[in-house]
């Protein structure tokens, strides 16, 4: 549980000064306009079209990359194997080019099943590195200490007499595969880096290359220069203790530009620290915006609370935490902690609920405004012990620039639009959702504290 990291993790990169023009915030949003159903797809469309343009280089890690369906058995937009078509196409252009995919072991079931994605990569050449999450801690110790001592040495291959965890119509599994996927741990990281033309183009993001994610909601920031470089390092770090090894490439790091805006990569439980560090700088006056699927550190929410009590306006988006790929869920922990959040500030931090219609708002997004300065905080990392602590492993990127930039009124806008609901449905009231059960709150209190949860 605290153990010593592997080198690179819980990074710090440099803050880097851009020009305002070379960052671009962009999103997907699922939601109902006169009674019909709108996906806007904007983050994988800007993706597929850098790996179009991509002479030399392109690294990606991605935690999900498969076509699993879950019990909801079709999905909107086959995002894998797009993903999968784009790189082999990249490749078969020009074979000189180098292509890097990190990816998490859920993918191949822990070793418990072949993934056609991932071995179509390989089968082009493609560099495909499977992260090794045992050199990382445990979330759920109770758990893995058990697992480490009697379990893991037995391995993992695919087949066997379980159903499929992912899907309804997949090979069944082994034991083993559960009793892997039962540590709660990941790489979760969400991210695309590509040349383009004398520098470099990094896309973070809080979306998955998943067929069964393909309509939920997701923000993302694309950074042309500045911090690939740091990317490039810290994946690098990835590469090693999973035994692999990232393409050789002459990554010159972008000198700092000018100061309009200020852009920096972070990781782990450094994202963590910039979030408290960040809300704790509020003032009266200030206003403090946050889209989130998952929402259960307990510091965070007392550093919301001593900003609300201090007269900062906070407004939150949350998932209701209903469904998950045709399953029903309880609403844990979301509900838990809105009630909590509305009841110890009273009322002075407000809630709307994401209106769902079994996709999730998967966005992970802080957006804070102070007077002539705005902050935006983005990437694959939700409010929670697991995310934020050590456990996982994320990374995300912290924007600071004045409010009158594009990519803030950007951001200001795309929050506005779906909290008031402007030109179509997208949010509902907390009423919606409210649930002041005090069991689903003991559970989420336990479980956010002892890492028994996959939140």
């Amino acid at each position: 549980m605290n153990k010593s990291l592997p080198p690179g993790i819980d990074y710090t990169g440099k803050i880097r000064g851009i020009h305002a023009d070379n960052v671009s915030f962009l999103y997907d949003l699922t939601y109902e306009k006169d009674g019909t159903r709108i996906h806007e797809q904007h983050i994988f469309d800007r993706v597929f079209s850098c790996i179009q343009g991509a002479r030399g280089y392109i690294l990606i890690d991605m935690f999900l990359f498969n076509s699993y369906q879950g019990k909801a058995g079709s999905s909107f937009r086959g995002l894998s194997q797009e993903l999968a078509g784009q790189l082999v196409a990249a490749k078969e252009r020009n074979p000189a080019i180098r292509i890097d995919v990190i990816t998490d072991p859920i993918n191949i079931l822990y070793g418990g099943a072949a993934s056609p994605e991932i071995e179509r990569l390989k089968a082009h050449g493609i560099n495909v590195i499977i992260t090794d999450l045992k050199p990382l801690r445990d979330s759920n110790p109770i758990y893995s200490c058990l697992w480490r001592t009697f379990v893991r040495w037995f391995g993992n291959s695919p087949g066997g007499w379980l159903l499929h965890p992912f899907s309804a119509a997949g090979q069944g599994v082994s034991l083993r595969t559960y009793l892997d996927m039962f540590n709660f741990k990941a790489n979760h990281r969400k991210i695309f880096m590509a040349d383009s033309g004398d520098s470099y183009v990094s896309i973070i993001m809080s979306a998955n290359a998943h067929d069964a994610s393909s309509s939920h909601s997701n923000v993302a920031l694309e950074v042309r220069g500045g911090i690939s470089g740091d990317l490039y390092d810290v994946e690098r770090g990835v590469a090693s203790f999973s035994h692999g090894q990232l393409s050789q490439i002459n990554m010159v790091k972008t000198p700092d530009e000018d100061k309009e805006v200020l852009v920096q990569a972070i990781t782990e439980e450094a994202i963590f620290k910039t979030i408290i560090n960040e809300l704790g700088s509020t003032s009266p006056g200030d206003n403090i915006g946050i889209a989130m699927f998952y929402l259960s550190e307990r510091k965070v929410i007392k550093a919301l609370t001593d900003a609300a009590d201090r007269g900062v306006s906070i407004r939150i988006i949350l998932d209701p935490n209903k469904d998950a790929f045709g399953y029903k869920k309880t609403g844990i922990p979301n509900r838990s902690v809105a009630r909590e959040l509305i009841n110890e500030t009273k009322g002075k931090i407000r809630v709307r609920w994401y209106n769902t219609k079994g996709e999730q708002f998967h966005s992970k997004l802080i957006f804070i405004e102070h007077a002539g300065e705005s902050t935006v905080i983005l990437g694959s990392a939700n409010l929670t012990r697991r995310n934020l602590r050590n456990y996982n492993l994320e990374l995300d990127v912290v924007l600071k620039g004045n409010g009158n930039n594009s990519v803030f009124t950007d951001v200001s806008r795309y929050f506005n639009r779906i909290w008031d609901n402007q030109d179509g449905s997208y949010t509902t009231d907390y009423y919606a959702y409210q649930d002041d059960s005090l069991l689903k709150a003991i559970i989420y209190n336990i479980q956010e504290r002892l890492g028994l949860s996959s939140f």
